[in-house]
């Protein structure tokens, strides 16, 4: 997820929390909704905004328009903007797209009034129930489940292999010990460092305080019942347990973190080099940054690990990564015609349904599937990694899909601070009370 103007907010603005990221201009295409047809095509616009997928879709699409005579579909560009921005100002100007991509829960709801109800669409009921619910308001699907995403440590399977001398096995760190002792033997190797803490809001806001949230209980009941407890204000940060260990393992990351002379000076695409040419060992992303790793370097082999985030060995979280929605596919009902409409949903149907489209959902745009009816196999490694944590339960909620739009930044900005030395664990900690008491609501 991404969001943003410049290269790194737009990496986030897609996601969640917003969703979460967004940023994506995807190249030659039109803005605006269209009328509705062009020659004998009907014309459906697509807003969108992954940017690390840009050529990817625009092949995928391509491929679509040639396959069938009744739609084209057009991407718009988001022009600098992400797309909750953009498409706040396309409903305005009454010019809406027909097809869009956007979040999940409290932010897809806002859309209610907007979005079709989809729950009758034939390709739902091949949807596991615990991914609709990322696109369901007041039990209407207006959100199709866009793919399921993940983030933690991502790592160079090379550069860990040489710093354990032998293959090194992910399930062996169960601890923030374990963590600490691969840290040092990664950076005793010649030229080496150990991991790269990429400071961007929404890297930091939403994913790395995601393990705060989740990390509290095992149950989402629980979990709900913390972030309730920081938005009426009687949580105490400086006694929960969960906050003082996602310290330290921050800390930890501070003190190995690459950067660490200037740690507000590290960028996105940086760390994507640094890890693909194994000039670094770890990197806390998610597995949205794969295809941007294997442009760098088609050889690098990548995989995915928990964050630790205490001392006890295999405890709650130290075994888990968290794993969710990030987005959803939704159908303009207000100012699209029933033509253009129902283009979306065969581009849709398409994409999760035909053998062709499962090829370009799984392989080329590397969407790890939510339907039951694909038939295609991840070919890349890190999804398939990805995979086996699910089908082992291994897996942490996204309770950053719940937070309000405004958390991530807020968050992020504190967390930013915290890396840079301006406040400390105290001050962090009064930080994000603050926000939800007063904010987050």
């Amino acid at each position: 997820m991404k969001i943003g103007g410049n290269r790194d907010e737009k990496r986030f603005k897609a996601m969640m929390i917003g969703a979460v990221i967004t940023a994506a201009v995807l190249a030659g295409c039109s803005s605006g909704s269209g009328t509705s047809s062009k020659g004998n095509k009907t014309e459906v616009s697509m807003l969108i905004g992954k940017e690390e997928i840009a050529k990817e879709l625009d092949e995928t699409v391509e491929t679509y328009n040639k396959s069938q005579e009744k739609y084209t579909v057009k991407i718009i560009p988001l022009a600098g903007q992400n797309a909750t921005e953009k498409l706040t100002s396309l409903y305005a100007s009454k010019n809406a797209p027909v097809l869009i991509n956007t979040g999940v829960y409290s932010e897809l709801a806002q859309w209610e009034d907007k979005f079709l109800d989809l729950s009758d669409l034939p390709l739902v009921k091949n949807i596991d129930q615990q991914y609709l619910d990322a696109g369901t308001v007041n039990g209407k699907v207006i959100g199709i489940p866009t793919s399921i995403e993940s983030f933690g440590f991502l790592y160079n399977k090379d550069v860990l292999d040489k710093a354990v001398d032998g293959k090194f096995k992910p399930e062996s760190i169960t601890s923030r010990k374990d963590l600490e002792d691969l840290m040092k033997k990664i950076a005793d190797l010649d030229g080496k460092k150990a991991l790269e803490l990429s400071p961007m809001d929404w890297s930091l806001g939403a994913h790395y305080t995601n393990l705060l949230f989740t990390d509290q209980a095992d149950t989402t009941e629980k979990r709900q019942e913390f972030m309730a407890s920081m938005k009426s204000g009687s949580a105490e940060l400086k006694d929960n347990k969960v906050y003082s260990d996602w310290v330290s393992t921050f800390d930890l990351m501070k003190k190995y973190n690459a950067a660490k002379k200037a740690p507000l000076s590290a960028d996105y695409d940086s760390a994507t080099l640094g890890l693909a040419n194994g000039d670094i060992g770890l990197w806390f992303m998610g597995n949205w940054a794969y295809p941007q790793i294997k442009e760098a370097n088609p050889d690098a082999k990548i995989g995915i690990m928990p964050v630790p985030m205490s001392d006890e060995s295999n405890g709650y979280g130290n075994s888990q990564i968290s794993i969710g929605v990030p987005q959803t596919w939704g159908i303009d009902r207000e100012q699209s015609s029933k033509e253009q409409q129902d283009g979306a949903k065969d581009f849709l149907n398409w994409l999760y349904e035909d053998a062709e489209g499962q090829e370009y959902y799984v392989n080329k745009l590397g969407f790890i599937p939510v339907s039951k009816s694909n038939k295609v196999e991840p070919k890349d490694e890190l999804s398939k990694e990805v995979l086996a944590y699910l089908q082992e339960g291994k897996t942490l909620e996204w309770m950053n899909a719940h937070y309000p739009a405004t958390a991530f930044p807020a968050m992020g900005a504190s967390l930013q601070k915290y890396l840079d030395g301006k406040i400390n664990q105290t001050e962090l900690a009064t930080e994000l009370e603050e926000y939800w008491k007063t904010s987050g609501k």
